[in-house]
């Protein structure tokens, strides 16, 4: 990436990734246009019982616990994970460790590249991105940023990524972003509350789902 004053990552200037975000919100509209979804999950469950029932999976960011391998309840053979986190055995320590060649019908990375600066990001989506096999999808959940405490709430977060950012990811990677949505831990407001919930998100530019996830599709 470039920003005038010598290179950065990828050598990508940042009117392309900015061109890429803004493709995105002409596309989907704004925050408050995104459909409010069950959750990454239970799309990944959902997507990988219809399309991808004897496929395989790379976890990336998947923390001790591997949630999505409960999730889709799947054994090693078929489930791939990648972290450093020194407490857990995982199937590879880095995106470089992945050997080229191998592909997953779904890479997924659920709430881990807020942890990563910008440039780092850009480089570990497109090393994870290249493991999507045809016709396979990449899915990346985020706190999301127009979320009032979300982001803010948590140190260690390093990057907010808005929906359209996500979307920008995923086109460089070369993946074409084929769903974005937002969604909340809890309940979301009853339906007493929502109008003056939806007046004060509105007035004040800011929304209730605490998370927001894009997917993109690598075409056969």
């Amino acid at each position: 990436m470039t920003n005038g004053q010598g290179p950065m990552t990828h050598e990508i200037p940042y009117d392309r990734f900015f061109s890429l975000c803004e493709k995105a919100f002409a596309r989907h509209g704004g925050i408050f246009d995104l459909p409010v979804a069950a959750g990454p999950y239970e799309y990944l469950r959902e997507t990988f019982a219809r399309d991808y029932p004897r496929g395989r999976v790379l976890d990336f960011g998947c923390g001790v616990k591997k949630p999505l391998q409960r999730v889709l309840a799947l054994g090693d053979d078929r489930y791939h994970s990648c972290d450093s986190d020194p407490l857990g055995k995982f199937t590879y320590g880095s995106p470089e460790a992945i050997p080229d060649g191998a592909l997953y019908e779904i890479v997924a990375a659920n709430q881990v590249i807020e942890h990563l600066g910008f440039g780092e990001a850009l480089h570990t989506a497109a090393q994870l991105a290249r493991h999507v096999a045809p016709g396979g999808i990449f899915e990346i959940g985020v706190p999301n940023p127009d979320h009032p405490t979300r982001f803010l709430g948590n140190p260690t977060h390093l990057t907010a990524w808005t929906y359209g950012a996500l979307c920008a990811l995923l086109e460089l990677g070369g993946l074409e972003p084929v769903y974005c949505a937002r969604a909340n831990k809890v309940p979301g407001p009853r339906w007493w509350e929502r109008p003056l919930v939806n007046l004060m998100c509105r007035v004040f530019r800011m929304d209730w789902c605490d998370s927001v996830f894009a997917v993109g599709r690598r075409r056969t």
